[in-house]
Parts: C-alpha cells; structure tokens; sequence
C-alpha cells in the first residue's frame, strides 16, 4: 500500500515540476524537441486528468489567440494527437482534447510554416493509418528535409527504417498501403 501512495505522490510531484518546463523551455525549441516534450508528458499525465487538461487548456488557448504562431497551433494539434493516441478518443473520458483535430491544427501550422520538415514528419506520424494520399505528402516533404537535418533523419531512421534496402520514404509510404481514415 505505501508503494502505491508514493509512487502517486512522486507522479503528481513530477506532472507540477513538468508543467512550467513545458511552457518554457520545450515550447521554444524545434518541432522534434516539442514533439519529444509533449510525448513524454503524455506519459506523466496519464496519472493526472487534472494536469492534462490544464496543459491542453492553455496550449489550445495559446493556439487560438490572436495571430497565433505555427509553433502554437503545432503544440496544440501534436498534444491533441498525442492525447487521442494514448488517452483514447472518449469524450466522456480523460483526454481533455477529445472531440479536438489535433491533425487539422497540425495542418493550420503548417501553412504558417509551410518548409519545416519536422513538422511534416509529425504529420506523417499522425496519418499513418490514412490518409494515404495526405501521408505520401507528408512523408515526401519530411524526407527531403531531412537531407539538410540530422536529427530529423535520425528519427526517420529510427521510426520507420525496414529492411536495409529500403529507403524510409519507401517504409513510409508502405506503411500507409490500405490507407484509410485515421482511427
């Protein structure tokens, strides 16, 4: 029983110290370092409703003010995705974002920022499952911009790459074979 209470108390001790890093340092790095931020919050918050629905809060929020920056609607859409994906799609449930399009939001930043690779990596994880003409996109343009970004290449890499003959706009493109809508 006391291990149960601890490791909920560290849980919720980790969730308030995670909340402001968020909203400095991860909120002003590159989309992988915001990508790689929000993910492991997710993880975190999963534990705590409350501190999900308070960073999702002031993330859409941020994203729908007045002359919202790419990079804002990109935090919002990423988490929502992220949320959909580990939370579940339950409205009634603990995903604060259910019912939000966190790919359309993904999309918003992307006509604001229409060269950034990274972010077109995001998209091409979000449409895995279809998409598929959306995900070919995607993916091209994340591929292309990875010859100029290592790191972005590096998770390309580690994400998607099959066999070693393979290039990863070949894996990713398979991987949307079927395509369809995204669950």
């Amino acid at each position: 029983m006391k291990r149960s209470i601890f490791s909920a108390l560290r849980t919720s001790v980790a969730v308030l110290l995670l909340l402001p890093c968020l909203a400095t340092f991860a909120l002003a790095g590159p989309p992988l370092v915001r990508m790689e931020t929000l993910r492991r919050a997710t993880l975190y918050m999963r534990k705590d409703p409350q501190a999900a629905k308070e960073l999702f809060t002031k993330l859409h929020a941020r994203a729908v003010s007045p002359g919202a920056s790419g990079l804002a609607y990109f935090d919002a859409g990423y988490l929502a995705e992220t949320f959909r994906q580990s939370l579940g799609v339950d409205k009634g449930g603990s995903n604060p974002a259910a019912g939000i399009d966190g790919y359309s939001l993904v999309g918003k930043a992307l006509t604001l920022r229409p060269d950034d690779a990274e972010m077109e990596f995001a998209a091409a994880l979000m449409t895995l499952h279809g998409p598929e003409k959306e995900h070919a996109q995607h993916t091209q343009k994340a591929a292309a911009g990875a010859k100029g970004d290592t790191l972005l290449a590096r998770n390309l890499a580690s994400h998607f790459l099959g066999n070693e003959k393979q290039t990863v706009a070949d894996v990713l493109t398979r991987t949307a074979a079927g395509g369809g809508e995204r669950k």
